[in-house]
């Protein structure tokens, strides 16, 4: 007696192309791998204790398994370290910023950026740190260089910016390939952020501009459910952009999988 197996077939979640690179519609991002919410104290001593070495590895390659194939990160040794162990059997694509924080002992962007092109990180993204800093209406001092040892890399260009201006000032002046940027129902940007954007300049920020987008803060740091968060940005934004969201666990990597594949299969 002939047995037919009949399997399952996998759902493929949807490619967006920046450069010459396709990248998954959701990506994993990084801020719950460093213990860093934007929430309370207690949710980060929840995260640092959670993501050890190895399952930080288990959540990436279980985000692989499922269909992201990008991690986005900032430039720092311990994860760079992680992601160079999971390229070797696997592929995975990496967004990296020059963000400066506790996690590194690198201080400057210039030497994160090296850090970077070093590593192979698909998309070298310039820190709204840098970019934001005070400065010309009509000038990013730097910004050309960094701009210039990216392109002498042969990667892929990104700018993160809190601030519409500052996208608006890249568009008149730099080669900029994609902005890393914030957008939400309730216009969380961070702790702290002074800028006034309402909700619908951010979305006629991102739908004006055809270059595709990195949406962060999706989720504005846990204060908004990931079914109505995902949903949010997916309606508000083009077929164009990614989302990166913070992974806080395997089982909150499988919502959003879950969530984005929904939507985007309507």
């Amino acid at each position: 007696m002939i047995q037919v197996v009949i399997q399952k077939k996998k759902t493929i979640m949807k490619q967006v192309t920046i450069g010459n690179k396709a990248f998954s519609k959701l990506i994993c991002g990084t801020n719950a791998i460093y213990a860093r919410s934007h929430f309370s104290n207690a949710r980060d001593s929840e995260y640092k204790t959670r993501f050890t070495d190895d399952y930080i590895e288990e959540t990436v390659n279980y985000c692989i398994d499922n269909g992201i194939n990008t991690i986005e990160t900032s430039a720092n040794e311990r994860i760079w370290d992680i992601v160079g162990k999971i390229r070797k059997n696997r592929d995975l694509l990496a967004i990296g910023s020059t963000r400066i924080d506790e996690t590194s002992q690198m201080r400057s962007h210039q030497v994160k950026l090296k850090y970077l092109i070093d590593n192979k990180s698909d998309v070298c993204v310039i820190h709204a740190q840098f970019v934001e800093r005070p400065s010309s209406v009509n000038e990013i001092n730097g910004l050309e260089r960094l701009i210039d040892k990216i392109r002498e890399a042969n990667l892929i260009v990104g700018v993160a910016a809190h601030k519409i201006a500052i996208v608006e000032l890249c568009e008149k002046k730099y080669d900029v390939d994609t902005y890393l940027f914030p957008l939400n129902s309730t216009g969380f940007v961070c702790p702290g952020y002074k800028g006034n954007e309402s909700v619908s300049d951010r979305i006629a920020t991102v739908k004006g501009i055809e270059k595709p987008f990195i949406l962060m803060k999706t989720l504005a740091a846990g204060r908004i459910p990931p079914e109505e968060g995902l949903s949010f940005a997916l309606e508000n934004s083009k077929e164009s952009d990614i989302i990166t969201l913070g992974i806080g666990s395997i089982e909150e990597a499988r919502e959003a999988i879950d969530i984005v594949n929904k939507y985007e299969n309507v």
